[in-house]
């Protein structure tokens, strides 16, 4: 099932943003939201389920894979269900495309500072 939902990812991928209908202000929004928005609020359930002590206790890499579900990008499937029922493909693949792009670089500022807050803790 992988390879051929990346398959479908990739085809909606290299159809790019240019054909979608969805506005600026949408894709914007949608991926300020998913990308800096989203892992924020991320780190401070994940700060509060430790205070509550219902993490594993010392268990650092746990903490991490926690956080690092709040920053990715929306999941492939979003595109591969939307290709398969045949609506909103052309949205779809313009917000998998702005928010991959721009998952780049907040992907690789959310891993650095989630490396430093769990070395303090």
């Amino acid at each position: 099932m992988v390879p051929s939902v990346m398959l479908i990812l990739g085809g909606m991928l290299s159809e790019g943003p240019s054909d979608s209908k969805i506005g600026i202000k949408t894709i914007v929004g949608v991926t300020v939201a998913r990308l800096l928005v989203l892992p924020v609020l991320g780190i401070g359930i994940v700060a509060l389920a430790d205070k509550m002590n219902i993490l594993v206790e010392g268990d650092q890499m746990y903490r991490f894979v926690l956080l690092l579900q709040y920053t990715t990008p929306s999941a492939i499937l979003l595109g591969a269900i939307a290709s398969l029922r045949g609506y909103a493909v052309r949205e779809a693949s313009a917000l998998l495309f702005w928010q991959h792009v721009f998952a780049i670089l907040s992907l690789s500022v959310y891993v650095t500072l989630y490396f430093k807050l769990l070395s303090y803790v």
